[in-house]
């Protein structure tokens, strides 16, 4: 392999990665003769990244401005009570494949500009299992596993049935405040009559006390923090079968400790200060 990093070389390597930029530098190695080692020095001194691939939804007109008063609320919140985030359950749910997912580690965009990339990809057609969790504080609620598709009133039974009594703790602590995102099994009547009744006027999701911002992944700890960790843990081995898939889940849950989500409590803060500071603007690629 050459190891040269002139001019001409330089001038070269660059001119390739901008025809191509989603080749690897192991590949361009391969078809150029030049060492990976000069590959990566050029491209640093020229001030070149790796950009990984981020997921971002589209924002409609008014979400910048729906998001910043959320944001505003939580800062008002934070204020009066610094331990606010931590007396937070904030849930999701999510879909975990058999066949594994796509590796974001091995997308890269060669450029000297973040070119903010959207995936448009999907796993279709093949064994999933969908899974419902929660962090509160420095505690995983669940996972709880969902048989079928999600629907209103199958919600409405995990909550009761399972999520809710999960809660009870030696010391009789509970929840102030229930978040969820505005996914339709979450804003049915009887959905909404419940969290009324287990969290009056303190809870927060679509048509809620407090209204959810809409396509903000990137400001719900389980998104920004808890589907990626769980999903780079649990197909680090091969799935297989659902079953499997389950354990390795369970597994994955069990072994967070309560620093790291007390670090994801200090690090929802941050986004909130960042979500008013860029305008109501997406703000996980910053």
């Amino acid at each position: 392999m050459k190891t040269v990093t002139n001019e001409e070389t330089s001038v070269a390597v660059l001119a390739s990665f901008s025809k191509s930029p989603q080749r690897s530098t192991r590949r361009m190695s391969l078809e150029s003769g030049i060492s990976r080692t000069s590959l990566r020095r050029i491209l640093a001194t020229h001030k070149w990244h790796p950009y990984k691939l981020q997921l971002l939804q589209h924002l409609n007109e008014d979400d910048p401005d729906r998001r910043t008063e959320f944001a505003e609320w939580a800062k008002q919140k934070l204020e009066q009570d610094p331990q606010f985030t931590q007396k937070i359950l904030f849930s999701d749910e999510a879909n975990f494949y058999v066949n594994g997912e796509v590796n974001k580690q091995n997308h890269r965009y060669w450029s000297d500009t973040n070119p903010l990339w959207i995936d448009p990809s999907k796993t279709v057609g093949t064994k999933k299992v969908m899974v419902w969790c929660g962090i509160w504080g420095t505690k995983i609620v669940g996972p709880f596993f969902i048989n079928g598709n999600l629907k209103a009133t199958g919600y409405l039974k995990l909550l009761h049935d399972d999520v809710f009594p999960s809660l009870c703790t030696e010391a009789g602590t509970f929840p102030e405040f229930f978040q969820q995102d505005g996914a339709p099994p979450h804003y049915g009547c009887q959905v909404q009559a419940f969290l009324d009744e287990q969290f009056p006027e303190k809870w927060i999701g679509r048509r809620g006390p407090v209204e959810w911002p809409p396509r903000s992944p990137d400001l719900t700890p389980l998104d920004f923090y808890l589907w990626g960790h769980l999903k780079a843990i649990v197909y680090g081995v091969k799935i297989r079968d659902a079953q499997h898939l389950k354990l390795r889940i369970l597994e994955a849950c069990a072994g967070i400790s309560p620093a790291v989500l007390l670090s994801v409590c200090e690090e929802w803060e941050k986004r909130v200060a960042l979500t008013i500071q860029h305008n109501g603007q997406h703000i996980e690629h910053i």
